[in-house]
């Protein structure tokens, strides 16, 4: 669940909108205030302070990642 919330955090889905989505799609929990406690749970992870600052880091994270699968191929 943690990976597709931040594919939706990537689509720039907001916190009520990925909370729909959630349920729409069979998660649980999905209700607002779990999808709350559960990004504050991934902020804390890779140490960012806000939002902003995670999709930062994730966006980093992914970018470092593509590098490095190119430089292997």
């Amino acid at each position: 669940m943690e990976e597709r919330m931040i594919e939706l955090l990537f689509e720039g889905k907001t916190q009520a909108e990925i909370a729909d989505i959630l349920k729409i799609e069979g998660y649980k929990p999905n209700c607002l205030s779990s999808i709350e406690k559960l990004l504050k749970k991934v902020r804390a992870k890779h140490g960012a302070n806000t939002m902003f600052h995670l999709g930062v880091i994730l966006a980093r994270t992914v970018a470092k990642g593509k590098k490095q699968s190119k430089q292997s191929l």
